[in-house]
């Protein structure tokens, strides 16, 4: 079988797919986003990655971020016409908008009454003082560019929220703010296929609100098994927002001990579950990529 993970290229991730890919028999490439190439005239449509055509791929992981719809087109033609396999399916499903995240999974959330922070989305300086309405201080304040901790704050005021938008009005398509929830860190859990693989609790460095490891965080083993509630919540979560391989973040209210749902990652990191834990995600990856073609 010939896989191709786009999004991906030149990083432990994709080596550890590689390595288990070749195992059982099977090539795994990696790619930029910004690789793809689409050329048509009368005579068709040909999308491909500078020069190397994208129909010799049996399976395509999309972990785009980036040149989300030109992906979207050419994933559509490509499982259309030469019936490849799309995982990460959502990026091209007509039940499911992959590009209004998180209004959409929130929407999914609240439909299918899983537990969430209390929330807003908005888009500009404008309208801060109408999103914070409702809520008490402290509270968490993110833009639509953070990632692994970054461009994410924990804010005390309005005028801190003003002043936080406003630096980041021009490069930030929204911003999200989140009710704080006191905690002794977050859990990430790992489902493939809807199915939980594993999890790793995340605890952040002293002074720090952030968990994760890339912002100094610890990780640590969590034992998802003993807690069918975060089980269900997470399978559950993952299945709705239709995310074959995802990483759902759950934090705990070390006050009440009741479980919210943070956010869901499609094309999740996994280095650190492996690191952390004895599971071996990127077996069970290329096991279940085996089990979408077979079928």
């Amino acid at each position: 079988m010939n896989i191709l993970v786009v999004g991906l290229k030149n990083n432990i991730q994709l080596k550890r797919l590689q390595e288990e890919g070749k195992k059982k028999g099977h090539t795994v490439d990696g790619c930029y986003a910004a690789e793809l190439i689409i050329k048509a005239d009368e005579d068709g449509f040909i999308p491909s990655l500078r020069g190397y055509v994208l129909s010799n791929y049996d399976l395509i992981y999309l972990m785009v971020s980036k040149r989300r719809w030109e992906w979207y087109t050419a994933a559509l033609y490509l499982e259309n016409t030469h019936k490849t396999v799309i995982v990460n399916h959502k990026a091209i499903s007509g039940n499911y908008n992959f590009f209004l995240t998180p209004a959409i999974d929130y929407l999914k959330m609240v439909d299918n009454s899983l537990p969430l922070p209390r929330s807003a989305i908005f888009y500009d300086n404008k309208s801060v003082a109408s999103a914070v309405e409702g809520f008490d201080f402290p509270l968490i304040l993110k833009t639509s560019a953070g990632r692994q901790g970054r461009g994410v704050f924990k804010v005390e005021s309005l005028d801190e929220v003003e002043r936080i938008v406003k630096d980041n009005e021009k490069s930030s398509d929204f911003f999200v703010l989140r009710e704080y929830i006191p905690n002794n860190g977050d859990i990430r859990v790992f489902t493939v296929g809807y199915k939980v693989i594993g999890a790793m609790k995340r605890t952040p460095k002293e002074g720090d609100f952030r968990s994760n490891i890339s912002q100094g965080g610890s990780g640590e083993e969590y034992d998802i098994y003993k807690y069918p509630e975060l089980i269900e919540i997470a399978e559950r979560m993952s299945e709705v927002t239709q995310t074959e391989i995802a990483g759902v973040d759950i934090i705990i209210n070390k006050e009440t001990g009741k479980p919210y749902i943070l956010e869901i990652n499609p094309g999740p990191q996994f280095e650190g579950l492996e690191k952390y834990t004895d599971v071996n995600a990127a077996e069970k990856i290329i096991a279940y990529f085996e089990s979408k073609v077979q079928n």
